[in-house]
């Protein structure tokens, strides 16, 4: 009995043993590097590393979705093989077993890209990793930026418009007002749309729209810098700024009576006296210009 016990918990050793070794994985490591974004008419080179450890090769497979495009075979001659795919050229002498560059890509060659790696026999072990590629339109002008009127005054509301050429994807808009990044807040308020680019065929424009309330902290020395950055991944990056500036009519400088004589009342400025009929008509050409001003801005 102990002995047909003994030979029992052996043979399940044994053969635990045994699952346990052709259970290894000999695929480690495995990763595809695909690049986030890429230009129409570029090409791109797609990277799929893996470890296979002592076992070797039996296939590399990619597909765009779920449609094989490439494989590389080690076993055959040749060991790569290209199926044909819409939007899709293989450059086959910069293909290998790790490796598949695509030239003169479109913008419907954007999507999932797979890599499907098999060892060989004994074990067979197969693995896949996938990613996403875009590939972007991306214009060569700059983006328009357009304020309504270019001298404001405190306590006025200042709107200003920046629209980016057609492009795919939309790019990103991003505000500055002296440098310095705004977002949407009590006071300032920024409206983006996406709006259908009639020049090109499926491109897209956005429109940003940023409105503010002018204050003094706004405008250091009598100016205010506004600046509209649009981006797109790393492929495109331009700006444009205008410069605005207050033109309200400025206070004369408020003097103090100092000195009085017959010939009538002097006040001091810090650098000499003025007679009170200067000062009346220094208080007249102020008001002469506020209504100018107030005239301008109706």
């Amino acid at each position: 009995m102990a002995y047909f016990i003994t030979r029992s918990i052996l043979l399940f050793v044994t053969l635990f043993a045994d699952i346990s070794i052709f259970d290894v994985r000999a695929l480690r490591d495995m990763h595809i590097k695909v690049p986030e974004a890429v230009r129409v008419g570029d090409s791109v080179t797609l990277a799929c590393d893996y470890d296979l450890e002592s076992a070797a090769l039996y296939t590399i497979k990619w597909y765009r979705y779920d449609s094989e495009f490439y494989r590389y075979v080690p076993k055959e001659s040749p060991a790569s093989k290209v199926f044909p795919t819409p939007h899709l050229i293989v450059d086959m002498s910069r293909s290998n077993s790790t490796l598949v560059t695509l030239t003169d890509v479109k913008r419907e060659t954007s999507g999932e890209f797979k890599c499907e790696v098999s060892a060989d026999a004994p074990r067979f072990h197969t693995d896949i990793r996938a990613a996403n590629l875009l590939v972007a339109d991306v214009p060569t002008e700059g983006p328009v930026l357009r304020t309504e009127v270019q001298e404001k005054s405190i306590g006025a509301r200042i709107k200003a418009n920046c629209t980016t050429p057609g492009s795919f994807p939309p790019m990103n808009i991003t505000w500055f007002i002296n440098d310095v990044q705004v977002h949407p807040k009590h006071g300032i308020d920024i409206h983006n749309s996406v709006e259908r680019y009639d020049a090109l065929p499926g491109l897209e424009t956005v429109r940003s729209m940023i409105s503010i309330n002018a204050s003094l902290e706004l405008f250091k020395n009598g100016k205010m810098k506004i600046r509209c950055l649009a981006t797109m991944f790393t492929l495109y990056r331009r700006t444009q700024e205008s410069e605005l500036h207050d033109d309200a009519p400025q206070l004369a400088l408020i003097m103090i009576p100092t000195t009085q004589s017959n010939e009538g009342i002097f006040f001091s400025s810090g650098t000499g006296q003025i007679h009170i009929t200067n000062v009346f008509m220094v208080i007249l050409l102020y008001f002469v210009h506020l209504h100018a001003w107030l005239r301008k801005l109706q």
